[in-house]
């Protein structure tokens, strides 16, 4: 970011805000609208890194896959208690201190100066949404997005401690469905649905073959989690344990066939 007082003409910058409530992890709650319509703005809870400090603020380059770099500058402080509403100096989650981190996302390299007058900017547009944020106290609750606008030109400038530029890996865009929105996953990396799927033909699988397993302890079910339970043969029918029947060796000819076919096809898509 430029460490100039003045720029010879207004710098476009977009705000944005993270914090938690009681109840939620750490969540985004506002974010540039052209990172919400790319299905980016998960971006902003990798790169703000940084312990709180009311003494500066950080200045860190987001480089993804694209050729675009973003620059983002932020501040990492305690949430007010009057900010969303309560009385007291700082708003609680539980025993914790609420951290809140606000700045700005800029799309060119010279950016705007870091000013007191920015931040207190950011922070009079992103106040509303964090407060709604806070009191919903759901992780259901929107991200909001938020235009752009000129950063100020002049003000009082705080000190910036420069972190190393955060550097994407390749991802593939997946949907959330708990939340309704693109977020990323790493390329490569199974989705659950076919996690799901691979779990309940190998389940079926083992059903066919008689050697299902128990869902939580691992072991085959029966008394004590020891072994199957084995009816003992009607007397004098001939029939041994060592004797399947022929249903049981045609459900596990049948079951060897699935088998391979599933195979066959968790390598094709893992290719």
């Amino acid at each position: 970011m430029d460490d100039g007082m003045k720029h010879s003409a207004p710098v476009q910058v977009w705000p944005f805000a993270l914090t938690r409530s009681v109840n939620t992890g750490f969540r985004i709650v506002a974010a540039p609208d052209f990172l919400m319509n790319g299905g980016r703005y998960s971006l902003l809870h990798d790169v703000t890194a940084g312990d709180p400090t009311d003494d500066a603020v950080y200045s860190r380059e987001y480089r993804g896959q694209g050729p675009e770099a973003l620059y983002l500058l932020y501040r990492v402080v305690h949430l007010k208690a009057r900010d969303v509403g309560l009385d007291g100096e700082y708003a609680m989650s539980g025993p914790r201190l609420t951290p809140l981190v606000e700045g700005i996302v800029c799309r060119t390299p010279a950016g705007p100066s870091a000013t007191q007058e920015l931040f207190a900017e950011v922070h009079r547009r992103c106040k509303a949404d964090v407060r709604a944020f806070f009191e919903a106290d759901t992780t259901a609750h929107p991200v909001a997005p938020f235009p752009s606008f000129d950063a100020p030109q002049t003000g009082e400038t705080v000190r910036v401690v420069d972190l190393d530029p955060y550097v994407a890996e390749d991802t593939a865009s997946t949907k959330d469905l708990d939340e309704g929105r693109t977020s990323t996953a790493r390329a490569g990396r199974r989705t659950p649905g076919v996690r799901r799927l691979v779990t309940a033909a190998l389940s079926a699988v083992l059903s066919a073959l008689g050697l299902r397993t128990d869902r939580q302890t691992g072991t085959v079910p029966g008394d004590g989690g020891q072994g199957p339970v084995r009816p003992e043969p009607a007397r004098g029918s001939g029939a041994g344990l060592h004797a399947p029947s022929r249903t049981r060796r045609l459900a596990r000819a049948a079951g060897a066939v699935v088998l391979t076919v599933l195979v066959a096809l968790v390598i094709r898509k893992l290719k």
